[in-house]
Protein backbone atom coordinates (compact mmCIF):
# COMPACT_ATOMS: atom_id res chain seq x y z
CA UNK A 1 0.00 0.00 0.00
CA UNK A 2 1.30 3.45 -0.89
CA UNK A 3 1.42 6.39 1.49
CA UNK A 4 -1.78 8.39 1.58
CA UNK A 5 -1.79 11.90 0.11
CA UNK A 6 -4.34 14.72 0.08
CA UNK A 7 -6.38 13.95 -3.02
CA UNK A 8 -7.92 16.88 -4.91
CA UNK A 9 -11.40 16.24 -6.30
CA UNK A 10 -13.58 18.23 -8.69
CA UNK A 11 -17.29 17.75 -8.06
CA UNK A 12 -20.33 18.85 -10.08
CA UNK A 13 -23.20 18.21 -7.68
CA UNK A 14 -26.83 18.49 -8.83
CA UNK A 15 -28.56 17.77 -5.54
CA UNK A 16 -32.21 17.13 -6.40
CA UNK A 17 -35.21 16.61 -4.16
CA UNK A 18 -35.60 13.15 -5.65
CA UNK A 19 -32.08 12.11 -6.58
CA UNK A 20 -28.47 13.22 -6.65
CA UNK A 21 -26.93 13.56 -10.11
CA UNK A 22 -23.24 14.30 -9.87
CA UNK A 23 -19.83 13.87 -11.42
CA UNK A 24 -16.81 13.34 -9.18
CA UNK A 25 -13.71 13.62 -11.34
CA UNK A 26 -14.58 11.28 -14.24
CA UNK A 27 -17.26 9.22 -12.46
CA UNK A 28 -20.96 9.85 -13.05
CA UNK A 29 -23.13 9.24 -9.98
CA UNK A 30 -26.88 8.89 -9.56
CA UNK A 31 -28.63 7.80 -6.37
CA UNK A 32 -31.87 8.62 -4.50
CA UNK A 33 -31.88 11.63 -2.14
CA UNK A 34 -32.81 9.67 0.97
CA UNK A 35 -31.26 8.52 4.22
CA UNK A 36 -32.31 6.15 6.99
CA UNK A 37 -31.33 6.85 10.59
CA UNK A 38 -30.29 3.62 12.30
CA UNK A 39 -31.20 2.65 15.85
CA UNK A 40 -29.12 0.30 17.94
CA UNK A 41 -31.24 -2.71 16.90
CA UNK A 42 -30.88 -1.79 13.21
CA UNK A 43 -27.08 -1.97 13.06
CA UNK A 44 -25.67 -4.64 10.80
CA UNK A 45 -22.69 -6.86 11.50
CA UNK A 46 -19.47 -5.90 9.70
CA UNK A 47 -19.37 -7.06 6.09
CA UNK A 48 -17.31 -10.17 5.40
CA UNK A 49 -15.92 -11.30 2.06
CA UNK A 50 -15.12 -14.65 0.47
CA UNK A 51 -12.24 -13.29 -1.59
CA UNK A 52 -10.05 -10.25 -1.92
CA UNK A 53 -11.58 -9.52 -5.32
CA UNK A 54 -15.05 -9.46 -3.77
CA UNK A 55 -13.79 -6.97 -1.18
CA UNK A 56 -12.22 -4.72 -3.83
CA UNK A 57 -15.41 -4.71 -5.89
CA UNK A 58 -17.44 -3.75 -2.80
CA UNK A 59 -15.03 -0.93 -1.86
CA UNK A 60 -14.91 0.48 -5.38
CA UNK A 61 -18.74 0.61 -5.31
CA UNK A 62 -19.01 2.30 -1.89
CA UNK A 63 -21.57 4.74 -3.34
CA UNK A 64 -24.07 1.86 -3.04
CA UNK A 65 -23.11 0.89 0.53
CA UNK A 66 -22.96 4.16 2.46
CA UNK A 67 -23.25 3.45 6.22
CA UNK A 68 -21.84 6.55 7.90
CA UNK A 69 -21.57 8.90 10.83
CA UNK A 70 -20.66 12.52 10.14
CA UNK A 71 -18.74 14.99 12.26
CA UNK A 72 -19.34 18.52 10.99
CA UNK A 73 -20.53 21.80 12.48
CA UNK A 74 -22.70 22.14 9.36
CA UNK A 75 -24.77 19.06 10.34
CA UNK A 76 -27.08 19.26 13.33
CA UNK A 77 -28.73 15.85 12.90
CA UNK A 78 -26.89 13.21 14.90
CA UNK A 79 -26.81 9.48 14.34
CA UNK A 80 -25.61 6.75 12.05
CA UNK A 81 -27.03 7.00 8.56
CA UNK A 82 -27.64 4.68 5.66
CA UNK A 83 -27.49 6.88 2.58
CA UNK A 84 -29.00 6.55 -0.90
CA UNK A 85 -29.34 3.01 -2.24
CA UNK A 86 -28.24 1.53 1.10
CA UNK A 87 -31.19 3.29 2.75
CA UNK A 88 -33.62 2.07 0.10
CA UNK A 89 -32.50 -1.55 0.52
CA UNK A 90 -32.66 -1.42 4.33
CA UNK A 91 -36.51 -1.36 4.67
CA UNK A 92 -36.01 1.24 7.44
CA UNK A 93 -38.12 4.43 7.51
CA UNK A 94 -36.73 6.83 4.93
CA UNK A 95 -35.99 10.51 5.43
CA UNK A 96 -36.32 12.56 2.25
CA UNK A 97 -36.68 16.23 1.40
CA UNK A 98 -40.15 17.43 2.39
CA UNK A 99 -41.68 18.68 -0.86
CA UNK A 100 -44.63 20.19 1.01
CA UNK A 101 -42.93 22.67 3.34
CA UNK A 102 -41.33 25.97 2.38
CA UNK A 103 -37.85 25.44 3.82
CA UNK A 104 -35.14 25.16 1.20
CA UNK A 105 -32.32 22.74 0.54
CA UNK A 106 -29.80 25.17 1.99
CA UNK A 107 -31.48 24.93 5.42
CA UNK A 108 -31.77 21.14 5.39
CA UNK A 109 -29.15 18.84 6.93
CA UNK A 110 -30.06 16.26 4.33
CA UNK A 111 -28.32 18.31 1.61
CA UNK A 112 -25.04 18.29 3.52
CA UNK A 113 -25.32 14.62 4.58
CA UNK A 114 -25.93 13.45 1.00
CA UNK A 115 -23.10 15.58 -0.39
CA UNK A 116 -20.46 14.68 2.19
CA UNK A 117 -21.34 10.96 2.07
CA UNK A 118 -21.18 10.86 -1.73
CA UNK A 119 -17.80 12.56 -1.98
CA UNK A 120 -16.35 10.46 0.86
CA UNK A 121 -17.58 7.25 -0.80
CA UNK A 122 -15.85 8.21 -4.03
CA UNK A 123 -12.69 9.08 -2.09
CA UNK A 124 -12.64 5.49 -0.81
CA UNK A 125 -13.20 4.12 -4.31
CA UNK A 126 -10.26 6.13 -5.62
CA UNK A 127 -8.10 5.15 -2.64
CA UNK A 128 -8.63 1.48 -3.49
CA UNK A 129 -7.69 2.08 -7.12
CA UNK A 130 -4.61 4.06 -6.01
CA UNK A 131 -3.47 1.43 -3.52
CA UNK A 132 -3.78 3.67 -0.45
CA UNK A 133 -3.88 2.41 3.12
CA UNK A 134 -7.52 2.45 4.29
CA UNK A 135 -6.47 2.18 7.94
CA UNK A 136 -5.16 5.77 7.73
CA UNK A 137 -7.42 8.79 7.38
CA UNK A 138 -8.13 9.62 3.74
CA UNK A 139 -7.78 13.37 3.14
CA UNK A 140 -9.50 15.32 0.39
CA UNK A 141 -9.55 18.86 -1.02
CA UNK A 142 -12.64 19.70 -3.05
CA UNK A 143 -13.68 22.17 -5.71
CA UNK A 144 -17.46 21.94 -6.12
CA UNK A 145 -20.25 23.45 -8.16
CA UNK A 146 -23.83 22.95 -7.05
CA UNK A 147 -27.20 24.67 -7.42
CA UNK A 148 -30.29 25.86 -5.54
CA UNK A 149 -33.85 26.46 -6.80
CA UNK A 150 -34.29 29.92 -8.31
CA UNK A 151 -36.66 31.25 -5.64
CA UNK A 152 -34.37 30.05 -2.84
CA UNK A 153 -31.11 31.22 -4.36
CA UNK A 154 -32.50 34.70 -5.06
CA UNK A 155 -33.12 35.36 -1.36
CA UNK A 156 -30.62 37.71 0.23
CA UNK A 157 -27.67 35.94 1.86
CA UNK A 158 -28.85 32.37 1.12
CA UNK A 159 -26.07 31.45 -1.32
CA UNK A 160 -23.31 32.85 0.90
CA UNK A 161 -24.68 31.00 3.93
CA UNK A 162 -24.87 27.76 1.96
CA UNK A 163 -21.30 28.14 0.66
CA UNK A 164 -20.07 28.77 4.20
CA UNK A 165 -21.60 25.49 5.41
CA UNK A 166 -19.07 23.72 3.20
CA UNK A 167 -16.07 26.05 3.29
CA UNK A 168 -16.47 27.26 6.87
CA UNK A 169 -16.54 23.82 8.52
CA UNK A 170 -14.33 20.79 8.98
CA UNK A 171 -16.02 17.60 7.81
CA UNK A 172 -15.21 14.01 8.73
CA UNK A 173 -17.17 11.01 7.43
CA UNK A 174 -16.68 7.60 9.02
CA UNK A 175 -17.83 4.44 7.20
CA UNK A 176 -18.96 1.62 9.52
CA UNK A 177 -19.39 -1.18 6.99
CA UNK A 178 -16.34 -3.06 8.22
CA UNK A 179 -14.78 -4.26 11.45
CA UNK A 180 -12.26 -1.43 11.13
CA UNK A 181 -14.02 1.85 10.20
CA UNK A 182 -12.73 3.96 7.30
CA UNK A 183 -12.33 7.69 7.98
CA UNK A 184 -12.42 10.40 5.31
CA UNK A 185 -11.73 14.10 5.95
CA UNK A 186 -13.18 16.64 3.54
CA UNK A 187 -11.85 20.17 3.03
CA UNK A 188 -13.76 22.38 0.56
CA UNK A 189 -11.47 24.91 -1.13
CA UNK A 190 -13.92 26.42 -3.64
CA UNK A 191 -17.73 26.15 -3.82
CA UNK A 192 -19.82 27.85 -6.50
CA UNK A 193 -23.62 27.84 -6.13
CA UNK A 194 -25.63 28.43 -9.31
CA UNK A 195 -29.40 28.57 -9.82
CA UNK A 196 -31.25 25.50 -11.06
CA UNK A 197 -32.74 25.97 -14.49
CA UNK A 198 -30.32 28.78 -15.33
CA UNK A 199 -27.41 26.37 -15.27
CA UNK A 200 -29.42 23.95 -17.42
CA UNK A 201 -29.89 26.72 -19.99
CA UNK A 202 -26.12 27.19 -19.98
CA UNK A 203 -25.69 23.61 -21.13
CA UNK A 204 -28.46 23.91 -23.72
CA UNK A 205 -26.63 26.85 -25.27
CA UNK A 206 -23.45 24.75 -25.35
CA UNK A 207 -25.17 21.45 -26.13
CA UNK A 208 -23.34 18.46 -27.56
CA UNK A 209 -24.04 16.95 -30.97
CA UNK A 210 -26.31 14.20 -29.64
CA UNK A 211 -28.49 16.63 -27.69
CA UNK A 212 -28.71 18.95 -30.71
CA UNK A 213 -29.93 16.01 -32.77
CA UNK A 214 -32.64 15.21 -30.22
CA UNK A 215 -33.73 18.86 -30.08
CA UNK A 216 -33.97 18.91 -33.88
CA UNK A 217 -35.98 15.69 -33.81
CA UNK A 218 -38.53 17.09 -31.34
CA UNK A 219 -38.74 20.38 -33.26
CA UNK A 220 -39.23 18.69 -36.64
CA UNK A 221 -41.93 16.37 -35.30
CA UNK A 222 -44.00 19.13 -33.73
CA UNK A 223 -43.26 22.05 -36.08
CA UNK A 224 -42.69 20.45 -39.52
CA UNK A 225 -43.58 23.69 -41.33
CA UNK A 226 -40.62 25.45 -39.65
CA UNK A 227 -38.13 22.57 -39.62
CA UNK A 228 -36.71 23.17 -43.10
CA UNK A 229 -36.06 26.86 -42.47
CA UNK A 230 -34.51 26.74 -39.00
CA UNK A 231 -31.30 24.92 -38.10
CA UNK A 232 -30.79 23.35 -34.68
CA UNK A 233 -27.73 25.58 -34.24
CA UNK A 234 -30.11 28.55 -34.53
CA UNK A 235 -32.49 27.08 -31.95
CA UNK A 236 -29.87 26.65 -29.23
CA UNK A 237 -28.41 30.11 -29.84
CA UNK A 238 -31.72 31.95 -29.29
CA UNK A 239 -31.16 34.64 -26.65
CA UNK A 240 -34.79 35.26 -25.60
CA UNK A 241 -36.44 32.19 -24.15
CA UNK A 242 -38.21 30.55 -21.25
CA UNK A 243 -36.95 27.33 -19.65
CA UNK A 244 -39.17 25.22 -17.39
CA UNK A 245 -37.30 22.76 -15.15
CA UNK A 246 -39.76 20.32 -13.57
CA UNK A 247 -38.10 18.73 -10.56
CA UNK A 248 -39.13 16.59 -7.63
CA UNK A 249 -39.91 19.41 -5.21
CA UNK A 250 -39.85 22.58 -7.29
CA UNK A 251 -40.52 23.75 -10.82
CA UNK A 252 -38.10 26.48 -11.90
CA UNK A 253 -39.17 28.94 -14.59
CA UNK A 254 -36.13 30.72 -16.00
CA UNK A 255 -36.37 33.71 -18.31
CA UNK A 256 -33.36 34.38 -20.54
CA UNK A 257 -33.44 37.89 -22.05
CA UNK A 258 -30.79 38.95 -24.55
CA UNK A 259 -28.66 36.00 -23.46
CA UNK A 260 -28.76 36.74 -19.74
CA UNK A 261 -30.92 35.34 -16.96
CA UNK A 262 -33.64 37.76 -15.87
CA UNK A 263 -33.60 37.36 -12.08
CA UNK A 264 -36.71 39.51 -11.62
CA UNK A 265 -38.91 37.46 -13.95
CA UNK A 266 -37.42 34.02 -13.19
CA UNK A 267 -39.15 32.20 -10.37
CA UNK A 268 -39.81 28.83 -8.75
CA UNK A 269 -43.13 27.11 -8.27
CA UNK A 270 -42.87 25.41 -4.83
CA UNK A 271 -44.36 22.26 -6.33
CA UNK A 272 -42.80 19.43 -8.29
CA UNK A 273 -43.51 15.95 -9.56
CA UNK A 274 -42.86 14.68 -6.04
CA UNK A 275 -45.90 16.57 -4.74
CA UNK A 276 -48.08 14.70 -7.23
CA UNK A 277 -46.51 11.43 -6.06
CA UNK A 278 -47.18 12.36 -2.44
CA UNK A 279 -50.83 13.09 -3.28
CA UNK A 280 -50.99 9.69 -4.97
CA UNK A 281 -49.56 7.99 -1.87
CA UNK A 282 -52.34 9.55 0.24
CA UNK A 283 -54.94 8.08 -2.14
CA UNK A 284 -53.21 4.71 -2.31
CA UNK A 285 -53.15 4.41 1.46
CA UNK A 286 -56.89 5.07 1.68
CA UNK A 287 -57.29 2.11 -0.71
CA UNK A 288 -55.15 -0.10 1.54
CA UNK A 289 -52.08 -0.11 -0.71
CA UNK A 290 -48.88 -0.10 1.31
CA UNK A 291 -46.81 2.81 -0.05
CA UNK A 292 -45.08 5.15 2.38
CA UNK A 293 -42.32 6.99 0.48
CA UNK A 294 -42.05 8.66 -2.93
CA UNK A 295 -38.88 6.72 -3.75
CA UNK A 296 -40.70 3.47 -2.98
CA UNK A 297 -43.57 4.42 -5.30
CA UNK A 298 -41.22 5.50 -8.09
CA UNK A 299 -39.31 2.24 -7.82
CA UNK A 300 -42.55 0.26 -8.01
CA UNK A 301 -43.78 2.14 -11.08
CA UNK A 302 -40.49 1.42 -12.89
CA UNK A 303 -40.50 -2.31 -12.10
CA UNK A 304 -41.26 -5.13 -14.49
CA UNK A 305 -43.90 -7.10 -12.58
CA UNK A 306 -45.36 -10.56 -13.07
CA UNK A 307 -48.62 -10.98 -15.02
CA UNK A 308 -50.35 -11.64 -11.70
CA UNK A 309 -49.22 -8.29 -10.28
CA UNK A 310 -49.92 -6.34 -13.47
CA UNK A 311 -53.45 -5.39 -12.45
CA UNK A 312 -52.28 -3.76 -9.24
CA UNK A 313 -49.48 -1.87 -10.98
CA UNK A 314 -51.95 -0.61 -13.59
CA UNK A 315 -54.27 0.63 -10.84
CA UNK A 316 -51.39 2.37 -9.04
CA UNK A 317 -50.31 4.07 -12.28
CA UNK A 318 -53.83 5.30 -12.92
CA UNK A 319 -54.03 6.85 -9.45
CA UNK A 320 -50.67 8.57 -9.99
CA UNK A 321 -51.71 9.90 -13.41
CA UNK A 322 -54.90 11.38 -11.95
CA UNK A 323 -52.73 13.65 -9.77
CA UNK A 324 -50.66 14.95 -12.69
CA UNK A 325 -53.21 16.99 -14.68
CA UNK A 326 -53.89 19.46 -11.82
CA UNK A 327 -50.11 19.84 -11.50
CA UNK A 328 -49.91 20.59 -15.24
CA UNK A 329 -52.44 23.39 -14.77
CA UNK A 330 -50.30 24.88 -11.98
CA UNK A 331 -47.28 24.92 -14.29
CA UNK A 332 -49.26 26.69 -17.01
CA UNK A 333 -50.50 29.31 -14.54
CA UNK A 334 -46.94 29.87 -13.29
CA UNK A 335 -45.70 30.18 -16.89
CA UNK A 336 -48.37 32.80 -17.56
CA UNK A 337 -47.30 34.86 -14.53
CA UNK A 338 -43.66 34.55 -15.53
CA UNK A 339 -44.36 35.67 -19.10
CA UNK A 340 -46.29 38.66 -17.78
CA UNK A 341 -43.32 39.72 -15.64
CA UNK A 342 -40.74 39.00 -18.35
CA UNK A 343 -41.91 41.76 -20.64
CA UNK A 344 -39.77 40.25 -23.39
CA UNK A 345 -40.36 38.58 -26.72
CA UNK A 346 -39.87 34.92 -25.80
CA UNK A 347 -38.97 33.07 -28.99
CA UNK A 348 -38.83 29.49 -27.69
CA UNK A 349 -39.74 27.44 -24.62
CA UNK A 350 -37.69 24.49 -23.37
CA UNK A 351 -39.08 21.94 -20.89
CA UNK A 352 -36.77 19.59 -19.00
CA UNK A 353 -36.09 18.07 -15.57
CA UNK A 354 -36.90 14.61 -14.24
CA UNK A 355 -40.57 15.50 -13.80
CA UNK A 356 -40.89 16.54 -17.44
CA UNK A 357 -40.73 12.89 -18.54
CA UNK A 358 -44.01 11.68 -16.96
CA UNK A 359 -45.64 15.06 -17.60
CA UNK A 360 -45.05 14.65 -21.34
CA UNK A 361 -46.19 11.04 -21.42
CA UNK A 362 -49.24 11.28 -19.16
CA UNK A 363 -50.65 14.84 -19.38
CA UNK A 364 -51.68 17.49 -21.88
CA UNK A 365 -49.04 19.91 -20.54
CA UNK A 366 -47.37 20.36 -23.93
CA UNK A 367 -50.62 21.37 -25.62
CA UNK A 368 -51.58 23.65 -22.74
CA UNK A 369 -48.20 25.41 -22.78
CA UNK A 370 -48.34 25.82 -26.57
CA UNK A 371 -51.72 27.52 -26.29
CA UNK A 372 -50.61 29.72 -23.40
CA UNK A 373 -47.55 30.90 -25.32
CA UNK A 374 -49.83 31.92 -28.21
CA UNK A 375 -51.71 34.13 -25.75
CA UNK A 376 -48.53 36.20 -25.41
CA UNK A 377 -47.52 36.21 -29.09
CA UNK A 378 -50.62 37.38 -30.92
CA UNK A 379 -51.60 33.82 -31.79
CA UNK A 380 -48.28 32.97 -33.47
CA UNK A 381 -46.72 29.63 -32.54
CA UNK A 382 -43.86 29.85 -30.03
CA UNK A 383 -42.07 26.47 -30.31
CA UNK A 384 -42.25 24.31 -27.19
CA UNK A 385 -39.28 21.92 -27.16
CA UNK A 386 -39.31 18.93 -24.81
CA UNK A 387 -35.82 17.75 -23.95
CA UNK A 388 -35.46 14.02 -24.52
CA UNK A 389 -35.62 11.84 -21.39
CA UNK A 390 -32.01 10.72 -21.91
CA UNK A 391 -30.94 14.31 -21.08
CA UNK A 392 -33.94 15.80 -19.24
CA UNK A 393 -32.79 14.90 -15.74
CA UNK A 394 -29.11 15.75 -16.24
CA UNK A 395 -29.02 19.23 -17.79
CA UNK A 396 -28.30 20.99 -14.50
CA UNK A 397 -25.47 18.59 -13.69
CA UNK A 398 -23.97 19.03 -17.16
CA UNK A 399 -24.20 22.81 -16.80
CA UNK A 400 -22.42 22.56 -13.45
CA UNK A 401 -19.64 20.62 -15.18
CA UNK A 402 -19.14 23.51 -17.59
CA UNK A 403 -18.83 25.97 -14.69
CA UNK A 404 -16.42 23.63 -12.89
CA UNK A 405 -14.17 23.48 -15.96
CA UNK A 406 -14.17 27.28 -16.12
CA UNK A 407 -13.27 27.49 -12.41
CA UNK A 408 -10.26 25.23 -12.93
CA UNK A 409 -8.78 27.08 -15.91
Amino acid sequence: MSKNNILKLNVANDLGYGSVKAKVEDTNIHFPSVIAIQREQDLNKPVEFNSNQEKLTYLEGMINHMDVTISSSAVKTQGRFLVGNAAIKSSLPLKAFDVNDFTGKSDNDLAIILTLSMIAAQRISLAVKNGEDLSDQLSTEINMTTALPVSEGKKNGIINNYVNKYIGSKHTVVFHNFKDPITVSLNFKNVYVALEGEVAQLYLKNSDIKLQGLIKQDFSKNYPELANDIKVSDLVKIDNLLGIDIGEGTTDLVVIKEGHANAVASTSLPTGYGNALQDAIDVLQTENMNFEARSQLQDYLAQEVSPLAKRMQTKVRQIVFEQLEPFADKIVTAASKTMRKAGANVEILYVYGGGSIPMLEQTALRQKLSQKMKDFSGGIDVPVIWINKSYAQNLNEKGLELILKAMNK
